[in-house]
């Protein structure tokens, strides 16, 4: 009894020792300074990566809204060639750059701001520069523009509409000699009908000048702006509208009637360029005045 007893558990560790004798072979023929196997997927298990989103363009030339999409930032750089012989005596021309930016800061909501420099020159030729977007008067005629902000809110707005509404509010910072502060308000509008590649912006803007001894105390705006797409980059207009100083008062100026012809084009999905010829007071003065100028809009963010 004795001897079995013994020889069963030799028996058993012989059965264990051979069949562990081949992973300790295979253990003893790896090198101990591999590292562990990877636990990532092999390559084409792995998800593949999704791309980038594309670039939000600038809005459509004839179906932009009234305000920019939120998170939109534009810049516009101007240059505008001015001539006049208005109370001047005899020929003067003048050159000027503007500057604009407009930001999109939520839903409907949109700032703007701008200013405008004057070379060698006391016309505002910088306005001419300012195309499709001259809504401030500019007071000040020297070398720096007075800059103004603007807020702007479309309680009627969207691509899909036909007709847009928004209202304004102005301020401007006397930085020209013999300037003072002025506010403004306005009701900015519009129509666009995709069917006839229509677009028409208009609007009444209402400019306070804060000075007890301003010859010009405030002055009424009313912009008419016509832009027809040729193609869907391309689109040609027609600038007029009224422009009254002193309005509604005793001592108001003649209305002068503006009349300028402008072109619009689209080069990139985030660049437009642009250019205008007008008259700024086509009546009463007729051609004693005109400007032509040029702009570049870009997509900054």
């Amino acid at each position: 009894m004795s001897g079995t007893v013994v020889r069963i558990p030799v028996t058993l560790a012989a059965l264990l020792v051979a069949t562990a004798l081949p992973a300790l072979c295979s253990a003893q023929e790896r090198s101990p300074w591999l590292p562990p196997p990877s636990l990532e997927p092999p390559g084409w298990q792995r998800p593949a990566a999704p791309p980038p989103p594309p670039s939000t363009p600038l809005p459509p030339l004839l179906t932009r809204p009234l305000s920019l999409p939120a998170g939109m930032l534009t810049l516009q750089w101007g240059a505008g060639f001015a001539y006049s012989e208005l109370g001047t005596g005899g020929d003067d021309g003048g050159l000027g750059a503007s500057f604009d930016l407009s930001a999109g800061l939520g839903k409907h909501l949109q700032l703007d701001f701008g200013t405008g420099l004057r070379f060698g020159t006391l016309l505002a030729a910088d306005r001419y520069g300012r195309v499709f977007r001259d809504d401030v008067f500019q007071t000040g005629n020297r070398f720096v523009g007075n800059p103004w902000l603007k807020l702007r809110y479309s309680f009627l707005d969207g691509p899909e509409r036909a007709f847009s509404a928004g209202v304004e509010a102005l301020i401007q910072a006397p930085i020209a000699e013999a300037s003072a502060f002025s506010v403004g308000v306005g009701v900015p509008v519009q129509f666009v009908l995709p069917a006839a590649r229509l677009r028409v912006e208009a609007g009444l803007y209402m400019q306070f000048v804060l000075s007890a001894g301003a010859t010009t105390r405030n002055v009424l705006n009313v912009p008419v702006r016509v832009l027809f797409g040729v193609s869907e980059g391309f689109a040609v207009g027609l600038v007029t509208g009224m422009q009254m100083g002193n309005a509604f008062r005793a001592d108001a100026s003649d209305a002068n009637v503006q009349l300028g012809l402008v072109v619009r084009g689209r080069v990139s999905r985030s660049v437009e360029l642009s250019g205008q010829w007008m008259i700024p007071a086509a009546s009463p003065h007729g051609l004693d005045a005109y400007g032509l100028g040029f702009a570049v809009t870009h997509r900054a963010r």
